[in-house]
C-alpha cells in the first residue's frame, strides 16, 4: 500500500511539475528569451567604432542579451572580411545581425540569405540596399552632418577674409567612394554650400563625391595619411583659387590625419582651416593645440549609438517594431524619444539617434569617447 501511495504521490508530482513548465512556457515573453546579437563594425580597434562597442555592450548587459561583436582589422575593412564574419555570424544562427557596412552594394546579398533563414538584419552608422535590412539606425540625417560639418569651418573662414564677397575653395577626404554615408554626406556638403555658401567651391566629377578636390582613400590608414599630406600641400589662404583653403574630413580617421600633416610640415604653416567627422578624443590634441588649425570637430555620441542599436534591434524581435508601420513613429528609448522615419533619399526606415554635435575647445574635455 506505501508503494501504491508513493507512485501515486509521484505521478500526481511530476503531473503538477509538466503543468507548471507548461505554464511558464506560455506565459514566458519573447522580452525574457536571452537574445544572441551580432554586430559587426566596418572595422576594430578605432575610437569610433570602440567607442559604438562600448555602449552596444552596455545595452546588452541592462537588457539581458548575449552580444557578439567581431569586425575586420582597419587594414583588413573589405566586403570580402565583413562577408566572412558575416557568414560565421549565420553559421552560428544569431537571432539577429547589427551591421556597418563597407561595400552597401556588395554586402547585400549575403545580408538578403541571412533573413531568409529568419536571422532579423539591422544596420547601423552605414547603410546597405533597403530591402536587404529591416532598418537603419542613422546618427544623424545626411543633411545635418552636412550643415554641421560647413557650419563648423564657417567662423574660421570668416575670419581667414573668406566670405559672400571673397570665394572659398574647399577640399574633402572621405572614404572609399563605395560608403553609402559618406557619400551622402558629401552631396549633402554640396547642396548645403550651393543653396546657402555659394562662396564655397567643392570641385568634384559628376558623380558629385569623387575627383577634383575629394580624396577616397578608403579605410587604411597609411592611405589617409598620404591624402592628408597631399592635401595639406595645396593648402593655404590664398583668395585666386589657387590654394584648398578649408579641409574636411569625412571619416574618422582622415581628419586627424589632417591635423598631423599640418604639424609635420617644416617651414611656413598653411593657414587652413580643418575639420571633420571624428571622436573627440581622436582629435583632442589638435583642437586644444592653440597653433593648429584643427580646432573644431563634429559626430555624436557614438556610444548612445552602440546603446540605441542593440536596443532597438531587441524590440523588433520582440515585436515590438513593425518596419511596415514604424514610420512618424517615436520609439521610447531610455535615451529619450527616438524618431523613425522614411529616408527621402533612399526610401528606407531609419531610426534617428539625434543632431549632429559640433565640439571645440570650449568642451572637447567633456567627452570621454
Amino acid at each position: 500500500m506505501k508503494k501504491v501511495l508513493a507512485v501515486f504521490f509521484l505521478v500526481v508530482l511530476l503531473a503538477v511539475t509538466m503543468a507548471a513548465c507548461v505554464y511558464a512556457a506560455q506565459g514566458e515573453s519573447s522580452a525574457s528569451r536571452r537574445y544572441r546579437i551580432a554586430m559587426l563594425p566596418k572595422f576594430k580597434g578605432e575610437n569610433y567604432f570602440d567607442g559604438c562597442y562600448v555602449g552596444a555592450q552596455k545595452a546588452a548587459d541592462e537588457l539581458g542579451i548575449e552580444l557578439i561583436y567581431d569586425g575586420p582589422n582597419q587594414a583588413e575593412s573589405t566586403n570580402a572580411k565583413q562577408v566572412e564574419i558575416l557568414n560565421g555570424f549565420i553559421a552560428a544562427n544569431v537571432d539577429a545581425i547589427i551591421v556597418s557596412p563597407t561595400d552597401a552594394e556588395g554586402i547585400a546579398p549575403t545580408l538578403r540569405q541571412a533573413a531568409e533563414r529568419g536571422i532579423r538584419i539591422v544596420t547601423f552608422d552605414a547603410d546597405t540596399a533597403v530591402d536587404a535590412r529591416a532598418f537603419l539606425v542613422n546618427q544623424a540625417t545626411t543633411d545635418a552632418v552636412g550643415r554641421g560639418l560647413v557650419d563648423a569651418a564657417i567662423p574660421q573662414l570668416i575670419e581667414n577674409g573668406f566670405g559672400p564677397d571673397q570665394s572659398a575653395r574647399m577640399g574633402l577626404i572621405s572614404g572609399t567612394g563605395l560608403d553609402v554615408n559618406q557619400n551622402e554626406w558629401v552631396l549633402a556638403i554640396q547642396r548645403y554650400i550651393k543653396a546657402e555658401h555659394p562662396w564655397i567651391t567643392l570641385a568634384s566629377d559628376e558623380s558629385g563625391y569623387l575627383g577634383g578636390d575629394i580624396w577616397t582613400p578608403g579605410s587604411d590608414e597609411t592611405a589617409a595619411q598620404n591624402a592628408a599630406i597631399e592635401a595639406i600641400a595645396l593648402s593655404g589662404d590664398a583668395k585666386d583659387g589657387s590654394q584648398i583653403n578649408v579641409m574636411i574630413g569625412a571619416s574618422s580617421m582622415s581628419i586627424p590625419a589632417l591635423g598631423a600633416a599640418w604639424n609635420a610640415v617644416i617651414g611656413a604653416k598653411p593657414n587652413v582651416v580643418l575639420t571633420g567627422l571624428c571622436t573627440p578624443l581622436g582629435l583632442i590634441d589638435y583642437i586644444l593645440d592653440e597653433r593648429n588649425p584643427l580646432n573644431t570637430g563634429v559626430l555624436w555620441d557614438v556610444g548612445d549609438l552602440g546603446y540605441l542599436s542593440v536596443e532597438a534591434t531587441i524590440a523588433l524581435l520582440d515585436g515590438k517594431i513593425d518596419p511596415a508601420t514604424a514610420a512618424d513613429t517615436t520609439f521610447e528609448s531610455v535615451l529619450g524619444g527616438k524618431e523613425f522615419r522614411i529616408d527621402p533619399n533612399t526610401g528606407g526606415l531609419e531610426l534617428l539617434l539625434g543632431p549632429a554635435l559640433i565640439f571645440d575647445p570650449s568642451n572637447v574635455r567633456d567627452y570621454n569617447y
